[in-house]
């Protein structure tokens, strides 16, 4: 099913799944918004698909590493954030994973590195993700250049690459009351 080029908008349409027998689709080019669908990982014999250069947007969902016989996968050029699912050292096929221009980290756990070093057209310059810091306390987010909040009547803005946690927040809210 290909559906490039078109000037489609809105989200994918769930109902794609429906599809049960699909083996390729592409819906690269057009004005796609929202999240990548998770009911996507239902597509069993799907071996090619291209969502690139829309405007999707949210963390690549896990149900993608369900897709046992796909082979290729382009999602660049879109706003994805956040690593990419673990989930995804499940697809033993795909050779060819394009995410250049987006958010998406590749996570640093050892078996997510392993299963790229054999990935020949995979690019990973500059998308390993953050190093998570020992505290607990704060959590890093790649991209994230701005958090807003609302404590007690209070807007606290949070620039940086650090997120705090609940109970950090509510104290910096307080500070930021006095």
């Amino acid at each position: 099913l290909d559906l490039s080029e078109n000037n489609l908008t809105g989200p994918i349409p769930v109902e794609l799944t429906n599809l049960t027998n699909l083996t390729s689709l592409r819906l690269r080019e057009n004005g796609l918004t929202g999240p990548i669908p998770a009911e996507l990982g239902d597509l069993s014999a799907l071996q090619f698909l291209d969502l690139s250069d829309n405007n999707l947007e949210g963390p690549m969902p896990a149900e993608l590493g369900d897709l046992s016989a796909l082979w290729y996968i382009d999602i660049s050029n879109n706003n994805l954030t956040g690593p990419m699912p673990l989930s995804l050292t499940e697809l033993a096929a795909l050779t060819r994973f394009h995410f250049h221009r987006t958010g998406l980290c590749i996570p640093r756990d050892d078996a997510f590195q392993t299963w790229l070093d054999v990935r020949p057209e995979v690019d990973t310059r500059d998308a390993v993700c953050a190093a998570l810091p020992s505290t607990g306390d704060a959590a890093v987010s790649p991209g994230l250049a701005l958090a807003l909040g609302v404590a007690g009547g209070s807007l606290l803005i949070l620039s940086g690459a650090a997120a705090l946690s609940a109970r950090r927040f509510r104290g910096a809210a307080q500070a930021a009351r006095r």
